[in-house]
């Protein structure tokens, strides 16, 4: 596995049942609530976008990594708080309506690394290796790097 790998391996995540496809708080707890969001645990994940945007380089529908200890559900039990605040509403509304609705894959984070924060830190350097930039709603950066995986 190494970098050229990056979205062949984000393919075989497992993704979540639903779609947010509205600004709703219903909208993401149909995903985020379900029963198979309340087994994923120790995982890393993407939200992912139904087309592609451009990117610095090249382009992605990745809009955020991230890890989890906790199941997937209790990660989010209050996300849908955030999507009240101004900016993250712009963001997603943006995301939804120019990018198709938004689907959330999940991985057992063992397969990259030896820790959470150490697969999450290699699934946004591949990302990084790959559009010179980080998913736009990515807060977190990394400074882990892979050599043998690079």
């Amino acid at each position: 596995m190494n970098i050229n790998d990056f979205y062949d391996e984000i393919e075989k995540f497992v993704t979540l049942p639903g779609v947010i496809d509205e600004l709703t708080v219903e909208s993401f707890e149909k995903v985020q609530k379900s029963e198979l969001a309340n087994k994923q645990k120790n995982i890393v994940y993407v939200w992912r976008t139904r087309k592609k945007f451009s990117r610095f380089n090249g382009e992605s529908d990745i809009l955020y990594i991230g890890q989890t200890k906790q199941t997937f559900a209790q990660r989010y039990s209050t996300h849908s708080k955030w999507i009240n605040t101004e900016a993250n509403a712009l963001k997603y509304r943006n995301a939804i309506d120019n990018y198709g609705g938004i689907t959330i894959s999940v991985c057992d984070f063992s397969k990259f690394g030896k820790t959470l924060k150490d697969a999450e830190g290699l699934l946004l350097w591949w990302y990084f290796k790959h559009h010179y930039e980080y998913p736009p709603i990515n807060y977190t950066k990394t400074k882990i790097r892979h050599k043998e995986y690079t």
